[in-house]
This record gives C-alpha cells, structure tokens and sequence, in this order.
C-alpha cells in the first residue's frame, strides 16, 4: 500500500497519478493516520508532506522505518534547508523532492527508491560527501573508541561476499549495478542486504553507507 499524506491540493494533484501506477494508494491527511497504517501495511512508498498535522519533524520518519523498514519515505518539500535534507536522509528518508516536477522526473524518483537508491539534491550531495569524509577521518583519528572498534568488528565479522556488497553500497551504487558488477541476481543483493542490516542493526542502506564510510571500510 502506498499513502500520500498531505492536505495540499497542489502537492496531490502533482503525485497523485504517479503514486497510482505504483499500486493500490490512498491519500491521508495527517500524521498520526499514517503511523498506525504503516505499521500495519506491507511494504510500499509514503510521499509525506512534512507541513501535514502532526508530524513531529524528522523523528517522525525514524518513528516509521522502525515501525515498519520495508516502507520507503519521500519528503515532499521545495524550502528544505541542505541541513534539513541531510537530517531527513539520516533519519531514514529515501529523498526529497520539491515542487513543480514533470511528471517524468517524478517517476524516475520513484524507479530510484524503489531499487532501493536514495534521492538526493544537486546541493546537498557534496554536503553529504563531505560529511561522510569527516566522519572517516575522526574514526581514523579515533580508532581506540569503543563504539568504532565495535562497529568495525561487525563488518570485518561479515562474510566476504557481505563485505564486497557493502563496499559497492558504501560508493552509492544501486541493487541493479550491484548484481552486475558481482554477476549475481537483484533478488540476492536484496537477501544479502536484509542479513546485512540484521547484522549491523541499520534501517536500510543510507545508514549502511554511513557506518561504512564512518569506519574505513571502502
């Protein structure tokens, strides 16, 4: 099931039609509705409109993805901040989109998410780049703290194929590009990744990057 939540007309008359090739959807119109429906639904897309009633900023969309990891969120938001971005991203967001998007772009970010890539804007991507580069060097720089060392152990601890997937997942490429390169099924990246965050206790494959980058794995 697939729920746009949103009380803005423009907004749902933008993604309705989209959101519609992808399955069964419904429209919701606050936050609170949302949190018991996904957690009770199977996997599927939520484009969230973070102006909608109740929502309580970007823990909201950790409160989701623990109540239910097999959804993928989209925020639809056009005045987000880099920092607004990053945080949503962290917290477990698939993107952000903004307005006034083609209905083509629309749906090529929901081919993105759905393969399980992430979103991201032009201009928050070398923030997040830089991001991930500072935390590589304070754990380099830091190697006898007991939260890196832990976190290290796990991923030297995975199997050699877990490694190489988290290696390819860590340089941002795709569950497609990752069966290719490792000449392997998309359905086994998938089995692969779900052990993968089972083991390192992450929500999905943002986090793993960031853990992997945090920890000089790549």
């Amino acid at each position: 099931m697939n729920f746009l939540v949103s009380n803005n007309p423009v907004l749902i008359g933008q993604y309705w039609a989209a959101l519609l090739e992808n399955g069964e959807s419904q429209v919701l119109p606050d936050f609170p509705e949302l949190l018991w429906r996904a957690a009770t639904s199977n996997k599927g897309l939520i484009l969230l409109d973070p102006k909608v009633n109740g929502f309580p900023g970007m823990s909201g969309i950790t409160h989701l993805k623990r109540s239910n990891q097999s959804i993928k969120v989209l925020l639809l938001a056009s005045e987000l901040t880099t920092e607004e971005e990053l945080s949503a991203l962290a917290a477990g967001a698939a993107g952000c989109c903004g307005s006034n998007l083609l209905p083509e772009k629309i749906r090529q970010i929901f081919a993105t998410v759905e393969d399980n890539g992430v979103w991201i804007s032009s201009a928050a991507l070398p923030h997040l780049l830089q991001r991930l580069k500072r935390l590589e060097n304070l754990t380099r720089q830091n190697k006898s703290q007991q939260d890196n060392g832990t976190h290290r152990n796990e991923i030297t601890g995975l199997t050699p194929r877990e490694r190489e997937i988290v290696d390819l997942v860590a340089k941002g490429d795709s569950n497609k590009i990752i069966a290719r390169e490792l000449n392997i099924t998309d359905r086994t990246v998938k089995t692969h990744l779900s052990i993968i965050f089972q083991k390192l206790k992450v929500n999905d494959r943002l986090q793993l990057a960031l853990l992997a980058n945090k920890n000089g794995v790549t």
